[in-house]
């Protein structure tokens, strides 16, 4: 039987891993052609996490507070890959 303390505790688990994997992207020994992306991406991921586990919590605020922050994150995505491909 699932409880909602379970689910938030699986939440804050993914977002602590994703946090580690935003921190590791971050400070990779060489460059990545993509690095910039990818540290957006994991950083949005993250946000969600965040929302998801305030939802569970009934704070609704800042649930959208985080999804607000995921969408800014993205739009930053879609600008860069917005612009590699106006290069190219």
């Amino acid at each position: 039987m699932n409880t909602t303390s379970e689910a938030v505790r699986l939440l804050e688990q993914a977002l602590n891993t994703t946090r580690q994997a935003t921190g590791t992207i971050d400070q990779l020994i060489a460059d990545h052609d993509y690095q910039d992306v990818a540290s957006l991406v994991s950083q949005a991921a993250a946000a969600l996490l965040e929302s998801a586990a305030a939802l569970m919590q009934a704070d609704d605020a800042a649930a959208l507070e985080a999804i607000e922050k995921a969408d800014d994150l993205l739009d930053a995505v879609y600008d860069i890959i917005d612009a590699d491909l106006d290069e190219g």
